[in-house]
This record gives structure tokens, sequence and C-alpha cells, in this order.
């Protein structure tokens, strides 16, 4: 049975860290959500430089902390919109987790998942210390995120509960297997990108919150790249056994519902 409690998360990210969402807008959300019965909330420091962390605390005061599953991540901090600060050393992990609660308002998150760490940066220091924080109680699983080959480290270590990264189907075999295998040895797998690793399709903004989305398009400079439908991308990993959860994010109540109802349809 997976530790993860639900197959749809709600991603606090995007523009849920900026000004252009307003942050009762993010409250409800996340109350719609839970509503709809999503349970796994995921979260970062690298959002909004904390801001997403703040509206989800804000926002967990009105839900059972019993019922829902929190991950957040360390190594990986943010400094205005473009900026990325990357330090796994121990002493930056301890200080980005403890901000987090903080900022969260809880004495511990589900799973703490470690932002894209390489083989070299999984020191037995920062392991020691990553035992010490869990055993005072700052986090009950330890996770690892990526999107290739620099999980084959983490996976090896038999040490990381939960992995998270890309499902979508244009991943290719080697990815594919990895997830495959690390699922059949009781490793929980949380999918991201769903419909694509790619840029969105660029669409003139509607509400500030698109702002965001159309930005990034903007500034990633990439040509178009193969996208599947949504919401029914949310479902198909599911119903192929390789993922436990999918993430998603939206600033839309409608996009929500739907993708709640493509979620809860799969048998």
């Amino acid at each position: 049975m997976s530790i993860l409690p639900s197959r749809l998360g709600f991603g606090v990210s995007g523009a849920h860290g900026t000004l252009l969402m307003p942050a009762r807008a993010t409250h409800l959300l996340v109350e719609q959500a839970f509503a709809g019965g999503v349970r796994v909330f995921d979260t970062a420091p690298a959002y909004g430089a904390g801001e997403a962390e703040t509206r989800l605390g804000r926002a967990l005061r009105d839900l059972p902390r019993e019922q829902v599953f929190i991950t957040t991540k360390a190594g990986v901090t943010s400094a205005g919109l473009a900026r990325r600060i990357r330090d796994f050393s121990p002493d930056a992990i301890e200080a980005s987790l403890t901000a987090s609660l903080a900022r969260m308002g809880l004495e511990g998150v589900d799973a703490l998942i470690l932002h894209g760490p390489d083989p070299a940066e999984l020191t037995d220091a920062l392991l020691a210390r990553l035992d010490a924080l869990k055993s005072a109680g700052a986090f009950r699983h330890l996770g690892v995120a990526g999107r290739g080959a620099e999980l084959d480290g983490a996976l090896g270590m038999d040490r990381f509960a939960l992995v998270m990264a890309p499902v979508h189907p244009f991943i290719g075999a080697a990815a594919r297997a990895r997830l495959m295998a690390a699922r059949a040895k009781g490793t929980a797998i949380m999918g991201i990108e769903a419909a694509g690793a790619g840029p969105a399709p660029l669409r003139l903004p509607r509400t500030p919150a698109d702002l965001y989305a159309f930005i990034r398009t903007l500034r990633s400079g990439e040509a178009p790249s193969p996208r599947a439908a949504m919401p029914a991308a949310l479902a198909d990993p599911l119903k192929d056994a390789m993922a436990d959860c999918v993430v998603m994010t939206t600033t839309r109540a409608p996009h929500l519902a739907d993708n709640i109802a493509a979620v809860n349809a799969v048998g």
C-alpha cells in the first residue's frame, strides 16, 4: 500500500507563489481540492521564495492535519523570479527545512523531497543530518525529485521512500523502466509534468494569474514539444501503474474540477 493517500496531488507552485494569484484564491483552490478527495499537497521554498509555502500553511489551518500528506523540498531556493540558489550542504538543508516548517506553521512534513541532487551531493554528512532531522520529527519520509539518470544514484541507496519524476508519455523507455523498478520495490511515485515537459502552448492571458505561464513560455525559448491532452494525461499514468499519485497545479476552479473528475474515474 502506498504512503500517498490520494491519487491526485495539488501543487501549490507556479503562480501561487506570486502576487499574480490572490492569496485568497489559492486558499479556495486548496479547499476545493480537499473537498474533491485530494489529500496530497506539494510545495517548495523555491516557489516564490517561500510565498507558496506560506499560502499552503494558511490553507492548512482550515483542514484536518491528520488527513493530508504535505511535501516540501530542500536543496534549491529562489531569489526573485529567475535566480535559483543550490546548496545541499547539511546546514543549508536543515535551515531550508526549518524555514519551510515555520512558513507553513507545521512541526513536521510528511515528506521532505531533495530537489534534484547529484549523487556527489548525497554525502555521508548530509545523510546523517537527515537521519537526525527525521528522528526529531521534522519529516516522516525522505524523497528525491529528478528528471533522469540522476535519480539512479539516489534509488540505489535504498533510503528514499518517495520519488518525484515526470510521467508523461514521452519520457522514454529508460525513464519508464526506472520508475517501474522503483515502484516494484515499494518506492512511492509522485508523477509530475503529466502533459509533457516542454512549454505550454502560447496563449494570450485572460487573467493576471495567466501571465505567469505566458511569461514562462516566452522566456523558455524552447520550440513546441509534444504534449498530452489534459485532463486525461493525469489519469493515464495511474492506469498504467506508473505512478501512485500525479501532481498538478492550476489557478482555475473549473480546471481543478475536471482534473479531479478524470482521476476519480480511474478504476
